[in-house]
């Protein structure tokens, strides 16, 4: 299987060692798939703190936000609202998987890269760049983007219009845990060498060594 290394700001070096690949020079230094023992039961918990402390702290700056801009903590919710309450945060957090993964072929193709997407029913999403190699610091991007991006957009939100801003408590926090596998993967990644190039695998990455390359 050929592998093409991405990098649309550097195309000299970009082609000096692409070069190198195409002539076998890739050693494989790590594969880490995610949903696969023994990473499955940690992305788990991570994932579940991520929704608990994300879900806190979305809460309680809304209704921090709230009371600054209204001197109260929250009207009385009718039924009717309570559902629409309800109906709209689950909208939302369904939207926003969507966000999320378009956020993350952004990033891809922001690089020079070719993203695709996919679902595995019956709710998970993904984006990948089949048979694609990203610089480390790049990949991180990529995997991160999403959280940061989101979760500011959100705080911005609900400092700005807590009213509105609580129908995406069940989106922002939703984000939030359903990056745990991009954190994850981030913490193995940044241990590795800034040289090392970063394979997009759907259920994880495998990290290479170019041997011969110039930095």
């Amino acid at each position: 299987m050929s592998l093409f290394l991405v990098d649309r700001f550097n195309r000299q070096l970009r082609d000096e060692q692409q070069a190198l690949i195409d002539a076998g020079k890739l050693a494989k230094t790590e594969e880490l798939a995610l949903l696969e023992e023994p990473q499955l039961r940690p992305l788990a918990i991570l994932s579940f703190q991520m929704l608990l402390g994300g879900g806190l702290f979305f809460v309680v700056l809304d209704l921090l936000s709230y009371f600054w801009h209204y001197q109260r903590w929250w009207s009385d919710p009718s039924i009717g609202g309570t559902v629409s309450w309800i109906i709209l945060n689950i909208i939302g957090y369904v939207l926003i998987l969507c966000v999320h993964e378009i956020i993350h072929g952004a990033v891809f193709a922001w690089w020079g890269g070719s993203p695709h997407f996919g679902a595995k029913l019956p709710l998970a999403l993904y984006c990948g760049a089949r048979q694609q190699l990203f610089r480390r610091n790049h990949y991180l991007a990529v995997g991160l983007a999403p959280l940061i991006v989101l979760t500011l957009a959100g705080i911005i939100v609900i400092l700005l219009f807590p009213g509105p801003a609580s129908y995406l408590l069940l989106a922002l926090s939703g984000n939030f845990s359903g990056a745990a596998g991009d954190v994850m993967v981030a913490q193995h990644i940044a241990r590795q060498p800034a040289s090392t190039l970063i394979e997009d695998t759907e259920v994880g990455y495998t990290a290479w060594k170019l041997d011969g390359a110039r930095d």
